[in-house]
């Protein structure tokens, strides 16, 4: 009998999880991949797309997915998971035996005469009104996140002749080291960006009139689909799928969550940022525990963590803040163009890891996570999970 596997979302998660299920070779196993996207999109290079500095920071699907992946250019509507079907925004529907639940985030509610960079088009339209300045016009960039440093340092090297302005409420980059920020704030002066830190953005109205600038690019806050609250399943304050430490839905144990868009409940997993980094090991191991349900095997417990920090600040700029496993930062930072290289490499890896998991089923590995302060075993009680 025909077994189908459903990935909802084409991005990292997604892609990294369609890839594991299908390469595992299992000829009773069908792989459907559903997304709006005709290409996948690079997230990581939004920015130099929307600065002008990347022609295109799309890649062909079929470069990145193995030969099995029955690719779906739709989106998903409703899930329903009593009858393991998903209703498609475009009027038909999808049975599913297992489901990943990959769809991604995009930016939060931005004010009116702001552009974002999060998603492709919003990026082309950035780019568009970037290009269209005349010397000495005004682009101010809101967020005091990675994202938003990345594309302040970015259009400013791109743009010598506008200028440019970061507005972060709080302290830039907060999840790095001390040092490690004064090096940032070292390299945004380099590049000509002013830094107005600690800078409340007008809430109302249009921010372009408050920040008197003549662009304003909002790279602050992410927001993820309303589909699983839409669906009635379990989500987070934030809308985000709840999933257990084996990644599968509490009561559901057809469904699994992986990337942005899943929260792995309870404090031990409070670490796992919205990155990359953290989206294609939960596509694995999602995947991985959907072919070891259909071996009969007991599922495993996700287990990631981080290495580093990178950020570009232009071609020629970087810096690279080494982590914990919990992304804590340690005192060891690296700037300037050694890290910008740093920074590359790392970007051209992930695609290099997603066709090596097209190659072969498992090829993907990750660095550990942190030592779980509580498990369920140290409580006396056998693993939800297990």
């Amino acid at each position: 009998m025909e077994t189908t596997a459903v990935v909802l979302g084409g991005g990292y998660a997604g892609v990294m999880a369609a890839n594991r299920l299908a390469a595992a070779k299992r000829p009773e196993l069908e792989v459907v991949l559903v997304s709006p996207d005709e290409r996948f999109v690079e997230r990581i290079r939004l920015h130099e797309y929307a600065a002008g500095t990347r022609k295109d920071p799309t890649v062909a699907y079929g470069s990145l997915l193995h030969s099995g992946v029955r690719r779906m250019t739709e989106t998903a509507a409703r899930i329903d998971a009593a009858t393991r079907t998903i209703r498609l925004a475009g009027g038909g529907t999808l049975d599913y035996d297992y489901l990943v639940y990959a769809v991604g985030s995009g930016q939060a509610k931005i004010p009116d005469g702001a552009l974002t960079i999060s998603t492709l088009a919003g990026s082309a339209q950035a780019r568009r009104a970037v290009e269209a300045l005349e010397p000495g016009q005004h682009v101010a960039v809101v967020g005091g996140g990675l994202t938003a440093i990345e594309t302040a340092a970015e259009t400013a090297h791109r743009h010598r002749h506008l200028r440019v302005s970061l507005h972060a409420a709080d302290v830039p980059a907060p999840r790095v080291s001390a040092g490690a920020r004064r090096g940032l704030a070292r390299s945004l002066r380099r590049a000509g960006v002013e830094q107005r830190n600690g800078t409340p953005v007008p809430s109302s109205g249009d921010p372009r009139v408050g920040l008197d600038a003549d662009v304003v690019l909002w790279c602050a806050g992410f927001s993820v689909p309303d589909l699983a609250a839409a669906s009635g399943l379990p989500v987070d304050g934030a809308g985000r799928l709840v999933v257990d430490p084996a990644l599968q839905v509490p009561g559901q144990p057809r469904i699994y969550g992986a990337g942005d868009a899943a929260a792995i409940a309870g404090p031990d997993f409070a670490y796992l940022r919205m990155s990359c980094a953290a989206a294609m090991p939960m596509g694995a191991d999602a995947a991985g525990n959907i072919l070891r349900d259909m071996d009969g095997e007991a599922r495993i417990r996700h287990d990631s963590g981080f290495g580093g920090q990178c950020v570009s600040l232009g071609r020629s700029d970087g810096m690279v803040q080494f982590v914990r496993a919990d992304d804590s930062p340690v005192r060891f930072h690296l700037h300037g163009r050694l890290a910008a290289v740093q920074k590359e490499i790392i970007c051209r890896m992930t695609l290099r890891w997603i066709r090596g998991e097209a190659k072969r089923s498992g090829a993907y590995t990750w660095p550990k996570g942190p030592r779980m302060r509580t498990t369920t075993a140290e409580q006396g009680q056998a693993p939800a999970w297990s």
